[in-house]
């Protein structure tokens, strides 16, 4: 019963990991992208699949009711982030991705880089991600990074983007940020 439980309680932390700091690879090229979103959807899958039966094996029925509970509170986001990432990537001709749209590095080697995806007309998305490992070839080590984390003196460089929504022309800039704004 306490292999269950210790299982149960390792599954969910990896899935709340998973919410709060998004997937540890990032594949920044098609058809590379769509492939990665979905072996990682069907790993979740696994692991739902495999703390839902690991539930089940409970004698004790609030043990039961509790791991079916909490594994059911936290299938509910990952149930939305699959009707926004792995239909579109299953059956969309147009499926949105992630664009770098700016690097910072600061003075510890440190880099975030902040991207921007449109998921529809109106529909806008911005991240940052913290950048441990970088394979130089689309792929990347990395984890979602709060805007207000970025304290200190960064060297900021915007990229172009064509949509219109950066600036067209490269810009290099250092400055010191404060709770991820610009400390004036």
């Amino acid at each position: 019963m306490t292999t269950k439980i210790i299982t149960i309680l390792i599954g969910l932390t990896v899935l709340i990991l998973g919410l709060n700091y998004g997937s540890p690879v990032e594949i920044t090229f098609q058809p590379g992208h769509r492939i990665g979103v979905l072996v990682s959807a069907v790993i979740v899958g696994i692991i739902f699949f495999l703390l839902f039966r690991q539930s089940l094996k409970f004698e004790k029925i609030g043990l039961k009711f509790a791991g079916i509970g909490l594994t059911g509170i936290i299938l509910l986001p990952y149930l939305w982030i699959g009707l926004w990432a792995v239909i579109p990537a299953l059956f969309s001709d147009d499926y949105p991705m992630l664009e770098d749209t700016s690097e910072y590095t600061n003075q510890d080697g440190e880099r975030i880089v902040g991207q921007f995806m449109e998921l529809s007309g109106s529909l806008h998305h911005y991240q940052n991600r913290k950048i441990l490992y970088d394979f130089e070839n689309g792929i990347r080590i990395s984890y979602l990074y709060p805007d207000k984390k970025i304290n200190g003196t960064w060297t900021y460089h915007r990229f172009g983007f064509e949509e219109g929504f950066i600036s067209k022309s490269d810009t290099t800039y250092t400055t010191e940020f404060k709770n991820g704004r610009v400390n004036k």
